[in-house]
């Protein structure tokens, strides 16, 4: 299983080798603030059976992203992700879309790679469409 921490850092490495310096800049900006919400929100988005593999963790240093997979990313995070930390932190329209393109390209590339099930590939997918299509 690949973790959520180890998808995040590979999926930027392809990513700076394949964009300009600003879309790439655009991209980490976005996954960053995505780990930070992730990390402050968690529990909030898990499943029990997830929250006890938390739980049981073995280094207390290890975080959420160094635990649970690209799987285990929930829809509902996303649009709360989207629709409240993004504006919180200062984020207009135009970057909860460009949030909004960058997740889906995240997952777009997770599922190619085999790091989610295509059930939860569609199921991000259809949340994000909506951004994309409002933004």
């Amino acid at each position: 299983m690949i973790t959520i921490n180890e998808a995040f850092r590979k999926f930027l490495s392809e990513q700076e080798e394949n964009l300009k310096p600003d879309a790439f800049l655009d991209c980490e900006d976005v996954i960053l603030l995505y780990e930070e919400f992730l990390e402050l929100n968690a529990e909030d988005y898990l499943s029990e059976e997830d929250k006890a593999l938390c739980a049981t963790r073995p280094d207390e240093n290890k975080n959420y992203f160094d635990v649970c997979s690209p799987e285990q990313i929930n829809p509902d995070g996303i649009k709360d992700f989207l629709d409240d930390y993004v504006v919180e932190v200062g984020g207009g329209k135009k970057f909860i879309g460009t949030a909004a393109k960058v997740l889906q390209t995240f997952f777009e590339w997770a599922w190619e790679k085999g790091y989610i099930e295509e059930k939860a590939f569609e199921a991000n997918k259809e949340v994000l469409a909506k951004y994309k299509k409002r933004y």
